[in-house]
């Protein structure tokens, strides 16, 4: 399974494989860890350098021939804008700030081309938040969830940095796999409804992201 750099430094990263790792666990898989390069995962699942992405927006859509991908989205997940309590910004005048957006959220790239907005790609959550706290970027784009848990891991961040409440754009997150395991998809899906449907307390940070009624 590919999995962002240093993805263990963010609480609702590790929730959200947990319960993966757990439901492929239950179907009889050993998930091995793989942290991916700067570019995005479903690159990487393309390539065949892993056989498995927990995180597909579907923004990509080169190369679906050889891919299979969960009928229902894990987290019904939402782009949260992220920006200085010290330089606050509106949503209204976005196109006049600079931006700064992680390259493995294509949906959020795609919307935010769309809306021509000025931003650039960074690595990962913490780069994208760290370019705010350095006045590199007057906003970053990410995950809610993980933009969240990205700023409490980070005491330059926890208490100045800020999330405005109305999303940027919705994103539904499914897994995606090498179609040579296309006959335990239904197997994966079945132990996903069941950890879905079940407690979710171990999961605080992604819980009100995850699709409780797949």
């Amino acid at each position: 399974m590919g999995t962002p750099y240093k993805y263990t430094r963010n609480q609702a990263l590790v929730e959200y494989h947990d319960i993966l790792i757990q439901a492929f666990s239950d179907i009889g898989y050993k998930v091995v860890i793989t942290p991916i390069p700067i570019h995005s995962s479903y690159e990487m699942l393309k390539s065949g350098s892993v056989d498995t992405v927990a995180y597909d927006d579907l923004a990509d859509q080169d190369g679906r021939d050889a891919i299979i991908t969960t009928s229902f989205p894990v987290a019904l997940a939402e782009g949260a804008i992220f920006y200085s309590k010290v330089r606050p910004i509106t949503e209204k005048n976005l196109s006049k700030y600079r931006g700064a957006i992680s390259k493995n959220n294509a949906a959020i790239i795609r919307e935010a081309k769309k809306q021509s907005l000025k931003f650039i790609q960074t690595s990962n959550p913490f780069h994208c938040i760290q370019t705010v706290i350095e006045k590199k970027a007057d906003y970053c784009i990410t995950i809610r969830e993980v933009g969240k848990a990205t700023v409490n891991a980070n005491p330059e961040a926890r208490g100045t940095i800020l999330a405005m409440e109305k999303p940027f754009v919705k994103v539904p997150v499914y897994v995606s796999m090498k179609k040579k395991f296309e006959k335990d998809l239904p197997k994966f899906e079945a132990a996903l409804k069941v950890l879905l449907h079940g407690d979710l307390s171990k999961y605080p940070n992604i819980r009100p992201a995850l699709n409780t009624n797949p």
